[in-house]
């Protein structure tokens, strides 16, 4: 009797889908969120409000973090705001930009006049230090991150 030849093994590759169908603002500020919420809102006319926080399981800490999440909708424009610490008591939510202390996210159709003008108004609010646009295809894990 021969011996059977052995089988060649099926190896399936899972992809993950990465698309980012939203923009993202950085945010740098010495204030803590509520601060910077409330600045926001009394600056450029929006109305942010606390909703359940960001929680990320750390593998390398063994442990959840809790990021503060703020949110607004204008539902006239049909766009979604995400206000999001990108720090917490026990670490960072995107330790490639550790220097950004909020990520605001942006999703619906805003045109880049919009969005331009949008960075213009967060640079003029005091309690800002600094506003950067990110470019959230290089920031591994975003979209997994900041998905609704």
């Amino acid at each position: 009797m021969k011996p059977k030849p052995p089988e060649k093994k099926l190896t399936l590759k899972l992809q993950v889908d990465e698309r980012v169908d939203f923009r993202i603002i950085g945010i740098s500020s010495h204030e803590n969120d509520y601060r910077m919420v409330w600045s926001v809102n009394q600056e450029l006319g929006m109305q942010f409000t606390r909703v359940e926080n960001l929680v990320v399981h750390q593998p390398k800490l063994k442990t959840d973090l809790s990021f503060s999440k703020y949110r607004f909708d204008d539902e006239d424009r049909y766009i979604r705001y995400n206000l999001i610490a990108n720090r917490c008591p026990d670490g960072i939510l995107f330790p490639e930009i550790k220097n950004i202390d909020f990520v605001l996210q942006v999703a619906g159709e805003m045109n880049e006049t919009g969005f331009q003008a949008l960075v213009k108004k967060l640079k003029g609010i005091s309690v800002v230090s600094a506003v950067f646009v990110l470019h959230p295809e290089k920031i591994k894990g975003i979209a997994r991150a900041l998905q609704e």
